[in-house]
């Protein structure tokens, strides 16, 4: 989701992306024990889980860094050397016209992408060793546009790179935006005056399949995706099955833990015991499950094209402070406990709720950045998300993830106090830790892992710390600070 709509407008958007943001306390201010073993099996991660998203009129901005660029995602890209799945889209997928149409006057609020916004992706792509995947714009109703544009990218992009389409992008929201009845071109087939007021799954099913006939027809093997809904609800998801051959290839839905379109007086307004609790990370994974079984029933993977802490941008102090790199691992890992297949992280140019920004000295990374870093440091190659039981204080959540050589076990502490963690995961030939700190929990600067800060020239600096734990009959013990992360490393 963007910045383009009016707070009031995004309000019922607000209440299905926070869902139930019941929020439990994020702890005491008291020491803590906690203990974690493995249980036996667990989920292989999928190589590409991770990826990126990005507005189509932000791509401009990011090709515009360069080298800066590539820098700044090669700190939260895993570590197995898969390439990264770029998706372009959000609310700007329903205002973008592609220009070589001739089209000559497009709606207000519409802008047209040509030749030059295409440069721009393939530059990006090609030197960052990412694949791209499209939104295209439903609320035109132009299969004909849309089918144009899709076979323009996959011509200028390297064979291969384009893995897929999305049609449409949160059409379960266009009934609280009238203004899309607006969105006409010559090649605007199928709709009345005032469609969106009258949206639903039935017309979203018959608009996704004139969309995927055209898009099959031009480029036959296109892998489809949809319904790009914020409701995880079964219907819209069901509209794009059971149609053989015009079947998508894979399912996405959007998530956010919270809004900061809510009224600051709203008991749902994003704050930090918020985003402690664990309603916004496994919580938010849980909403997803009934999905995930529909998906995988049919064949099909269930990717999260938009994925990030607080919808609308974000609010200060909360969005920008460093509860989000405590929860953005968190929450992936439970994504990925559920059966998640991908994800891609929704960045934006200056907001609170983007992972980096760009100044006139080089790149500033927000804690979101630190924590995305530390995720993507779990995914080495071959690796597996473990099952494991957590026992002792809330608030601490623990994970396992085995790759070829070793094991990565990371502890986040969302409490006030420290904790004692003992951890029995077999015995490897040597341990050892790195800390997620950061001056106070809301602090947006500060932040440090392993005691090295992410510089302007988008390299770690400073002096690595770590330390060794050792292997005592019980199991590593490892003591984690209040409101911080552990990593710890194990090889065998």
């Amino acid at each position: 989701m963007s910045r383009l709509w009016g707070r009031r407008r995004w309000r019922l958007a607000a209440a299905i992306v926070c869902g139930a943001c019941t929020c439990a306390a994020a702890g005491t201010a008291e020491a803590a024990s906690v203990s974690f073993r493995l249980t036996g099996g667990g989920r292989t991660i999928p190589r590409e889980f991770f990826g990126l998203s990005m507005e189509y009129n932000s791509l401009a901005t990011y090709a515009g860094m360069g080298s800066l660029f590539g820098q700044a995602v090669s700190l939260f890209r895993a570590e197995n050397g898969s390439p990264m799945i770029l998706r372009i889209g959000g609310k700007s997928a329903d205002h973008v016209y592609w220009d070589p149409t001739g089209i000559t006057h497009p709606p207000k609020n519409t802008w047209r992408i040509g030749t030059q916004w295409m440069d721009n992706l393939v530059s990006v792509v090609k030197a960052n060793d990412m694949k791209a995947m499209l939104d295209l714009n439903l609320a035109v109703h132009s299969a004909k546009m849309e089918t144009a544009f899709a076979v323009a990218a996959k011509h200028a992009l390297p064979h291969g790179d384009l893995v897929g389409v999305e049609i449409g992008n949160e059409p379960d929201l266009y009934k609280n935006q009238p203004w899309l009845s607006k969105e006409r071109i010559s090649s605007t087939t199928g709709v009345h005056g005032k469609w969106p007021l009258s949206y639903s799954w039935p017309q979203y099913h018959r608009d996704w399949r004139t969309y995927a006939s055209a898009l099959r027809r031009s480029i036959p093997g296109i892998k489809l995706g949809g319904p790009e809904t914020i409701s995880s609800k079964l219907q819209y998801i069901q509209a794009v099955q059971d149609d053989g051959r015009l079947n998508a290839n894979f399912i996405t839905i959007h998530r956010y833990a919270s809004s900061s379109c809510w009224p600051k007086t709203s008991p749902w307004y994003p704050t930090i015991k918020m985003m402690l609790a664990s309603s916004s990370s496994a919580g938010l994974a849980n909403t997803v499950t009934n999905a995930v079984a529909l998906a995988h029933s049919h064949h099909e993977t269930l990717r999260l094209t938009e994925v990030g802490s607080i919808s609308c941008g974000g609010n200060n102090g909360v969005a920008n402070s460093f509860a989000i790199a405590l929860w953005a691992p968190d929450a992936l890992l439970n994504m990925v406990k559920v059966g998640v297949d991908a994800v891609n992280w929704h960045i934006q140019p200056d907001l609170p709720n983007s992972p980096f920004h760009t100044t006139s000295k080089g790149l500033e990374a927000l804690p979101e950045m630190y924590g995305l870093s530390l995720f993507g440091q779990m995914l080495r190659p071959n690796a597996v998300l473990l099952n494991g039981s957590t026992a002792g204080t809330p608030g601490i959540s623990i994970w396992a993830v085995r790759f070829s050589g070793g094991m990565r076990v990371l502890v986040i502490n969302k409490n006030a106090g420290g904790a004692s963690a003992t951890l029995s995961v077999g015995h490897h030939k040597s341990a050892y830790v790195r800390l997620l700190r950061a001056p106070s929990i809301r602090s947006s600067r500060g932040v440090t892992f392993g005691g090295q800060q992410i510089g302007a020239n988008g390299h770690w600096q400073g002096k690595l710390r770590s330390r060794s734990v050792p292997d005592t009959s019980s199991g590593y013990r490892v003591d984690v600070p209040g409101y911080s992360a552990a990593m710890v490393t194990l090889w065998r």
